[in-house]
């Protein structure tokens, strides 16, 4: 299953690359090749949850047997500069996505029945299309390396993020008090504004503002919410985690227990994540047809059956849903799954 969802995964992937390099990035062309783009990493990410290790190994030794080279590196574990510079790809990949996912989310909230065509980024209405292509395609790029350099040590250690771990020691308090780091401080701080974003981008709507170039606003907001609240997860770690919660607790004037979760709990919590990504694939399909499906006198197209004020509406209730489904996804895993995740980004682990 491993092997199927990665090579239809790469098949998806080289055809978007494919079209775009035969000059495929205008008009109706361009959001397939965008979704296959996509899809083709969807389905490549899917099949590490199949393959694990030993997987991988295998699959990176026929790919070096296709290339007619030795795989004797296939069994050395991962340097340290390697590791480094697949996480520094990993980080480019998240960050054009994050650009381009910008762009046209600002696009999208500033077009108007007076001004359908807003240049963004300082790019003319008719630039945009193919910069956003191409700017899919190169991330695609730059995660296909990162998971070549990353090695297979590195993906087992994300697919445990998905897989239940039964606890193998006594459980911990949940506050056990690390010290007042510069770190940590940093951590608490970052973790803060994420939710702050996050929080204000859900309220906004609820009183009004989610009009014009407001929702553009908002959808930014929704974004960079989630983006800087992962990063404390970095700071934080496990130990910070557990004393942020118990300082959550103190505030609720609520004992927290030392207890770690059950299977039930994670599966929850992983399923949470995965509607997660779903709702927000789905909610980008609006400003997607939205773009390329404006006709040349400015006429705004309908989506599934919609206008465009009702597209506005089932896009930010789409994101705001995502969202909602990311902070209970990533609160039901708990510490020890923040600690995973931290571990991601640490050498030697």
């Amino acid at each position: 299953m491993g092997f199927l969802l990665f090579s239809v995964g790469n098949l998806f992937a080289i055809g978007g690359l494919t079209l775009a390099a035969t000059g495929h990035v205008h008009g109706s062309w361009g959001p397939w090749v965008i979704t296959s783009v996509a899809v083709g990493e969807l389905l490549i990410m899917a099949s590490v949850l199949f393959l694990g290790n030993d997987g991988y190994r295998r699959m990176e030794a026929r790919t070096s047997a296709m290339l007619g080279r030795r795989n004797d590196a296939v069994t050395d574990p991962t340097s340290n500069a390697r590791l480094t510079l697949g996480l520094l790809l990993l980080l480019a990949h998240l960050a054009t996505y994050f650009i381009v996912w910008t762009g046209g989310i600002v696009a999208y909230a500033r077009a108007t029945v007076e001004a359908p065509f807003p240049s963004v980024f300082g790019l003319s209405f008719e630039q945009q299309g193919p910069a956003f292509v191409w700017g899919v395609i190169a991330a695609e790029l730059l995660f296909a390396t990162a998971i070549y350099a990353l090695g297979p040590a590195w993906w087992e250690r994300f697919r445990t993020l998905f897989l239940y771990q039964a606890p193998t020691a006594a459980a911990e308090p949940d506050a056990p008090k690390p010290p007042s780091t510069l770190r940590y401080r940093l951590g608490l701080g970052v973790f803060a504004l994420g939710n702050l974003l996050a929080i204000s981008g859900l309220i906004l709507p609820a009183v009004g503002l989610a009009q014009g170039r407001m929702v553009g606003v908002i959808a930014v907001m929704l974004g960079a919410g989630e983006v800087i609240s992962l990063s404390s997860i970095f700071l934080l770690g496990k130990e910070g985690f557990k004393e942020l919660k118990g300082r959550v607790f103190a505030v609720l004037k609520r004992t927290p227990s030392g207890q770690a979760i059950s299977r039930r709990r994670h599966r929850v919590g992983v399923s949470f994540l995965a509607l997660h990504v779903l709702s927000g694939f789905a909610a980008l399909i609006f400003p997607i047809a939205s773009h390329y499906g404006v006709s040349s006198d400015g006429a705004f197209p309908t989506v599934l059956g919609l206008d465009r004020p009702q597209q506005l509406q089932w896009f930010l209730a789409l994101l705001i849903t995502s969202e909602a489904f990311f902070f209970i996804g990533v609160y039901t895993l708990g510490g020890a799954w923040w600690g995973r995740f931290q571990s991601l980004f640490q050498k030697g682990v």
